[in-house]
Formats: C-alpha cells, sequence, structure tokens
C-alpha cells in the first residue's frame, strides 16, 4: 500500500528521537560549520515545537505548549525573555491558546528549549502528527456560571498524552479542546475531539463530539459522538480515541488522514463500538447539554465567583504581540492580580483575580491603553492566521491587512452598542488558519492579476456561525482587492445582521 513521505520519514525514525540530532546540529552550528541538515529531520524538528520556514530560510519559528492557555507570571516573563533575546523581539498569540516565537536559529534552539524547561514550559510535539494544545474555557476556575473547573483535567490529558511514543505518530494533527462553562469558549465544533458540560441521571459530566477541522476544501463541523463520561473518565476516553485514530487513521494521502476522513468511511456507529471496545466498557448515551451560549471572548471587565475579584480581559490585535509587552503583562499580573494570565482563542490576554478595588489603576495603566479592554466592534473579534511575512503559505500579509481594514472600518462605521462584536475572521490560504468559514465574515487571501499587476485580493464569506444550527460561511464576493475592503465587507455585515447594523460615519456628501 502506499504510504505519503512523512509516513516514511517517522517509519525510519520517530520524531521524539531528534533532539539529540538538534543538539548535533546546534553544537555545529555554533562552532562556524555548517550542519547540513536533511530535509527529514526539518521536518521531525516539529516534534520539538520548532519550524523552519522558507520564508525566513536559517531561521525557526518556535510553537510552545500552554494547556488551557494559563500562564504564570514568570512563564510570560520567560517567553518575551527569548522573544526578546532570540526572537526579535515579536510573539504571536494563536487560536489555540499558545504562543509562537520567530528567528529562532539552530544555534539558539537548546538554550531556548533550555529556558522553557526552567519556566516549567515544553514545544514538545507540538507540531505534526501530535496532539496540539489542549484548549478550554480561559475563565476555568474562576466563574460562577461554570459547571466543571477543566484547568486540571486538561492538565492530565497533557500529562497522558505527551511526551512518551504512545501518541507520537498519529496519521495527522489532532486537536482537542475540553470546556467546562457555559458559554462554548472552546468552540467545541471545530475541533478532532471536544468535551462540553452535559447532565445526565442527575451527574454533571461531559458530552463528546468528533470530526472537526476547518481547513482544506471540504471543512466539517464535528458531530456529536452521542456518549457521556464523567470529569474522571474523560483521560481513558480521550486516550481510546486517539489510540483507535493512531491505529486506524486513514495514512496513504495526507490531505485524507484527519479524523473526519476516518469517519466519512466508517460512520459514527462503527466508530463508537470500535472506541467502546478500546475504552473496555460501554459508553452512556449523551446528556444535556449544558451550553447556552456560544463564542464568549470574555473582553473586558468580568465579575468572578469570588465577587470582589474581577477579570480583565485585554484585546491584542490579531494576536501580535512584542517581547517586552509579555514582561509587561507578567508585572501587571503580579502587581494587581495573582500572578497568573489567561489566553484566549481569539488570541487574547487576560489578567485575572483583580480586586474590584484595584481595577480602575490597572485601566489606567499604558499597556491597557495598546492592549484596550474596550476595542471597537471591529478589531475586538478580528482573528487571523500568520500570513505571509512568515508562512509559505499564506499569500497575503493577513495581520497587516486586517489591522488596515478593522481601522477603515471603525472609521467609516459604527455598530449599535449593544449588538455583538463583528466576527471577522482572515486566512492566507484555504489550510484555514484563520478559521475564516467559521465567523459571520470570513476572509480568504489570494493574489490576481488585475490591469496587468499582481495585486493582493480576498474572497469574502459571509454567514458562517457556530452553535445548535452550526453553519459555514459562503463565498459572497471574489477576489475583491485588499486596498478595497472595507465597504465590501461592511455591505456583508448588513446581508448578515440587517441594513440597520451599521450607521456611516461619513457625511452623505461624500457618498455620493
Amino acid at each position: 500500500m502506499p504510504v505519503n513521505k512523512i509516513e516514511v520519514l517517522k517509519t525510519a525514525k520517530d520524531g521524539l528521537d531528534v533532539l539529540p540530532d538538534i543538539q548535533r546540529y546546534a553544537a555545529m552550528a555554533a562552532a562556524g560549520e555548517d550542519p547540513q541538515i536533511p530535509a527529514e529531520d526539518f521536518e521531525r524538528f516539529k516534534w520539538y515545537g520548532l519550524f523552519h520556514r522558507k520564508p525566513t530560510p536559517g531561521y525557526y519559528m518556535l510553537r510552545m505548549r500552554i494547556p488551557g492557555g494559563v500562564l504564570t507570571a514568570e512563564q510570560m516573563a520567560a517567553i518575551g525573555e527569548i522573544a526578546n533575546q532570540v526572537g526579535r523581539g515579536h510573539a504571536d498569540i494563536t487560536t489555540r491558546m499558545n504562543i509562537q516565537l520567530r528567528w529562532i536559529t539552530i544555534e539558539d534552539a537548546p538554550w531556548v528549549l533550555q529556558r522553557l524547561s526552567a519556566a516549567r514550559l515544553t514545544s514538545q510535539q507540538s507540531g505534526m502528527d501530535n496532539v496540539r494544545n489542549i484548549v478550554t474555557c480561559p475563565l476555568s476556575g474562576l466563574t460562577e456560571d461554570e459547571v466543571l473547573d477543566t484547568r486540571r483535567l486538561a492538565e492530565r490529558m497533557q500529562q497522558a498524552i505527551v511526551g512518551g511514543k504512545r501518541f507520537s505518530n498519529l496519521p495527522r494533527k489532532f486537536n482537542l479542546s475540553v470546556v467546562g462553562c457555559r458559554e462554548d469558549c472552546g468552540h467545541a465544533q471545530t475541533h478532532d475531539l471536544s468535551f462540553v458540560p452535559a447532565e445526565r441521571d442527575g451527574k454533571l459530566g461531559l458530552n463528546v463530539f468528533v470530526g472537526g477541522a476547518l481547513g482544506g476544501m471540504s471543512p466539517e463541523y464535528a458531530r456529536p459522538l452521542d456518549a457521556f463520561v464523567t470529569e474522571d473518565d474523560a483521560v481513558d476516553l480521550t486516550t481510546a480515541i486517539l489510540d483507535v485514530f493512531r491505529d486506524h487513521g486513514l495514512r496513504e494521502k495526507r490531505k485524507e488522514s484527519r479524523l473526519k476522513w476516518l469517519l466519512r468511511e466508517w460512520g459514527i456507529e462503527r466508530f463508537r463500538d470500535v472506541v467502546e471496545q478500546q475504552f473496555g466498557r460501554r459508553l452512556l448515551r449523551a446528556g444535556t447539554s449544558l451550553t447556552e451560549r456560544h463564542g464568549g471572548d470574555h473582553i473586558g471587565v468580568t465579575t468572578q465567583s469570588e465577587p470582589e475579584l474581577r477579570t480583565i480581559g485585554c484585546v491584542v490585535p490579531v494576536g501580535r504581540i512584542t517581547g517586552d509587552d509579555l514582561i509587561e503583562f507578567s508585572r501587571l499580573a503580579k502587581a494587581y492580580g495573582s500572578a497568573e494570565l489567561r489566553l484566549t482563542v481569539q488570541q487574547n490576554v487576560l489578567i485575572p483575580n483583580v480586586h474590584a478595588e484595584r481595577v480602575p489603576a490597572l485601566l489606567a495603566e499604558p499597556l491597557l491603553q495598546k492592549y484596550s479592554p474596550t476595542p471597537s466592534a471591529f478589531i475586538r473579534s478580528m482573528v487571523t492566521c500568520t500570513g505571509n511575512d512568515y508562512c509559505a503559505f499564506a499569500l497575503i500579509d493577513t495581520k497587516g491587512e486586517a489591522l488596515k481594514l478593522a481601522d477603515e472600518l471603525e472609521q467609516r462605521y459604527t455598530v449599535d452598542p449593544d449588538a455583538a462584536p463583528v466576527q471577522i475572521r482572515m486566512s492566507g490560504c484555504p489550510h484555514a488558519c484563520g478559521v475564516h468559514r467559521s465567523g459571520e465574515i470570513g476572509l480568504l487571501g489570494g493574489r490576481k492579476r488585475i490591469d496587468g499587476q499582481i495585486v493582493d485580493v480576498a474572497d469574502i464569506f459571509a454567514g458562517g456561525r457556530l452553535g445548535d444550527d452550526p453553519k459555514f460561511g459562503e463565498v459572497a464576493e471574489q477576489a475583491v482587492q485588499t486596498a478595497e475592503l472595507a465597504d465590501h465587507v461592511a455591505e456583508q455585515i448588513r446581508a448578515v445582521r440587517g441594513d440597520d447594523a451599521l450607521t456611516d460615519r461619513r457625511a452623505p456628501a461624500l457618498l455620493d
């Protein structure tokens, strides 16, 4: 049976076995030698979070693991220190509650990995055919409305998955979320495997969704497995599902190796039967869902379960942040909160456990003027992929174009302050790292020859949503020049929300 080249290199050497090679190549580079790294090792480096990128030859992106997006102030400061020392002072917060650094050399890699370890962080198995960073509600353990606190559960899942070879050779990447709040903050329908709060026979637990994947030309939302587990059994069910995916997932074509393709071939009932065999006991049928809302972002000032405490949610526009600002967030978390920070799937930063009396002083800090808890309705829910400055797949500068678009929309239009923020998502290629088809407005970047010149363009998708009646955004306009996006996007916002959704700030004479 023919297999793809990634399966061949994994058979030759497990990705976890490449660490001595990283150290050897680094020593060679430090001695002034050219390490002559073979292409297959560039792929294996991803098992330790190091991604060699064609737009920046000789340099690596480094992605770490931050289960549930929970960081101590010391860990945040350590990441800022690494960014400043070897990453040209910048970092990106991702849609998986994670942080990516740039401009790492092979010579830098051992120090970076050691510095992460000293901060009790790891980059292990954060790329390629592994379970990616585990997503939870960013306010796990803090809100009165919460059903289950899933912080410890996410940590237990990481301990069961990361560091050994049981799950270091999956057919493809695997996205996992476990959320105990009523807001679906982890966007359960977008993952390969998701746990959401539920009740059955008077017991609190978790319903299970499987098979979500938004990339490529055939995205799918996760579907119910029709299963309920207690919190105690969730780790065992996770490992059972991973065992089934590892042993039966499709490996011939990488574009058809995600869990959704196995579910298409088997059907949900056969998959459930095989998972039960691996789990070792019958699964209870799904309980009553306790999810009431979808897509909460926790931006602004949120009252916690302890009524005198608040969480301050700060928007980091399109997730790009400096090392200095990471360090300053660390300082603020220690000065005003409990020396803890949270990241979100919308690429933002939360400072929890701030006493109510100290909130005004925190809101007046210079950093919160830059990363505002009261952003415009257009930037608040703006999400993008990395863009072509670092990613070889992206066709346009998604982060730069998204910031320009948000600014132009803010200058031209107002939104009812009582309305929900406008969900705008931008991807630079069909891999859909900007989850463009799940938002109200989705933008897919491209390049097109117009009047003899190659220019940046974007297809506009409209009407995407999560929830009880999920829908992918559909193409509304094609190949709109990015310089002209604002008015076209405004037109699609009105198409989705109604003609009165936006008010034009410009004088009538300017609109003629």
